[in-house]
């Protein structure tokens, strides 16, 4: 029981820093071997685990198999025979061991708790985390204006904070997502050279903006932070061309840019211009 606790407690841990894990449970076994029904094991994606399924060449096999469970990011069930020549179990591993029995293996790929960041509490930004609502993102809303944080019933998060110290000391996950919608194209610049500089390695960042402001604001952070900079995870303007100009409407373009890069869709017509390295 104390293994299991450890397990799940170190789940969490790898979720909220934003990495993936595979846990294998046994869930069926027969005749003779060193499985037990409910042992459970955790593999991180550099070969490190915790918790064993019986050990010996089982245990390295699931192990080889939970490293290819999270590089394809989908869970699968798996069946090992523990005799050499055993045959009659679909898709059973050959172990090597004689024991007679054999056994099967859930592999549950369990990925990083999305994060989402919302630079900007105006009408926008209050809209995409309303329709974020739901999709299992946690959203943390970020403005330097206390006075518009007051009975801000959106998001999991709201913080109030200057720009260019937000976030300061938290340990932000890799591969999180911004969403840059402050009131003022100065604010713009200072909170995308915060995230551009934190080195946070965000997945993606996207500019509430036009074109012509985006070049505007982009070419500032530009000319501060120098050539060089890499823009590929750079979506300005914001948003999927699907048309509409209110608050709610842009707002669902947004979340559902979010949503494609979340789930590595390219066939989608995005409103961001050309940026790779400024």
């Amino acid at each position: 029981m104390k293994i299991e606790v450890e397990i799940f407690e170190r789940i969490a841990e790898l979720r909220r820093q934003g990495k993936s894990c595979v846990l294998v449970t046994v869930v069926e076994k027969k005749g003779s071997g060193p499985a037990e029904v409910g042992r459970k094991m955790l593999v991180l994606p550099d070969g490190r685990f915790w918790g064993s399924v019986g050990g010996g060449t089982l245990e390295k096999l699931a192990i080889k198999k939970a490293l290819e469970v999270n590089k394809l990011r989908r869970s699968t069930i798996h069946h090992y025979a523990f005799t050499e020549n055993h045959d009659v179990v679909e898709n059973a591993g050959r172990t090597g061991m004689v024991c007679g029995g054999n056994a099967t293996l859930f592999f549950d790929y369990i990925g990083p708790k999305n994060y989402i960041y919302i630079f900007g509490a105006g009408h926008v930004g209050r809209a995409v985390a309303r329709h974020l609502h739901g999709t299992g993102f946690f959203v943390t809303i970020i403005d330097n204006r206390k006075n518009v944080l007051e009975g801000l019933d959106v998001g999991d998060r709201i913080v109030h904070a200057n720009y260019e110290s937000a976030l300061e000391g938290e340990d932000v996950p890799e591969n999180g997502m911004f969403v840059v919608a402050t009131h003022s194209h100065v604010f713009d610049v200072i909170a995308l050279k915060r995230i551009f500089t934190a080195g946070w390695k965000p997945l993606y960042v996207g500019l509430l903006a036009s074109k012509n402001k985006a070049r505007t604001v982009v070419g500032k952070l530009i000319e501060e932070l120098g050539e060089g900079l890499d823009l590929s995870r750079l979506y300005a303007p914001i948003g999927l061309d699907v048309g509409g100009k209110s608050p709610d409407e842009i707002a669902i373009s947004i979340v559902a840019e979010l949503l494609a890069v979340h789930y590595g869709k390219t066939e989608v017509k995005h409103l961001r211009l050309s940026w790779s390295i400024s």
